[in-house]
């Protein structure tokens, strides 16, 4: 039995972080704008979906960043820097409440190990929010594994202050919960399998995605999905794989009311499945 993950976040890189609350009103999606990582040089806005969020990240000192300052191996900064800072989707954070007991489970399956990491940012209300990082991975891997925190206050703590100060609300959208992250892969079968051994969870069998043109499989995550595809035919998934490599390429997100017209949308060069 492995430590115990829940989705936390997935990380959306883009130029005006500032822009998006407006943006994606258009959509019927609340967001906030959230803060500062000082010492990163980087700045984001938050869609929250009760405790599940995007970061909409963005650059506000490239001084602070590569290839200017050196970053954690594996790291977040690491992705943005390898990818270029390209707008898009980039990784996905895994809470825990056990993160010293998940670094010795990442190293003991012959993961290279950093952290945990002490990290905070100062959101505009001026309160100092808290967390640990880790990251892990191996030089060689083409999808990035997520990277880990631990937050310091409760879940409880977090949804009660989220909530009182408007960050987590009602959406206009509707009721609105993130449902999965999906990924495209060069090799649907072996990142799956590493996947499921590192982290000690379950994948489903393969299957045939028809619309995104590729066999993809499921590792489920409680409520929440892990989605890899190998796209075999050419289109928006195949295009996105050449263009972007192994990375997070749709968020799933369910409006809850049933009805509601389903639709694919790009996003500052990522898809979002809303429905």
């Amino acid at each position: 039995m492995g430590v115990q993950l829940t989705f936390d976040h997935a990380v959306h890189f883009v130029n005006k972080p500032e822009q998006a609350p407006e943006e994606l009103a258009g959509l019927g999606i609340h967001t906030v704008n959230g803060g500062r990582h000082e010492l990163v040089g980087t700045y984001n806005a938050l869609t929250y979906f009760d405790l599940r969020y995007i970061e909409w990240i963005g650059i506000f000192d490239p001084k602070l960043l590569p290839p200017h300052q050196d970053t954690q191996r594996y790291g977040l900064v690491d992705t943005l820097a390898g990818d270029g800072y390209v707008e898009g989707h980039s990784r996905i954070a895994l809470r825990t409440e056990q993160i010293d007991e998940l670094a010795e489970q990442l190293a003991a399956e012959g993961n290279q190990v950093i952290g945990p990491v002490d990290c905070s940012r100062r959101r505009p209300d001026g309160k100092l929010l808290e967390w640990k990082l880790l990251f892990a991975g191996l030089p060689d891997e083409g999808l990035p594994l997520p990277f880990f925190i631990q937050w310091n206050d409760s879940d409880e703590d977090r949804r009660a202050e989220l909530t009182a100060n408007g960050t987590i609300t009602d959406h206009a959208r509707g009721p609105m919960t993130l449902e999965y992250v999906a990924f495209t892969v060069r090799d649907l079968g072996k990142t799956v399998s590493r996947w499921a051994k590192w982290l000690h969870l379950e994948a489903g069998e393969a299957v045939y995605d028809d619309y995104w043109k590729g066999k993809k499989q499921v590792i489920d995550l409680g409520s929440f999905q892990l989605v890899f595809l190998e796209p075999d035919q050419e289109g928006p998934a195949r295009e996105y794989l050449q263009s972007r490599g192994e990375r997070p390429f749709l968020v799933g997100l369910n409006s809850g009311q049933e009805g509601s017209p389903e639709q694919y949308v790009n996003i500052h060069g990522s898809f979002y499945h809303l429905k």
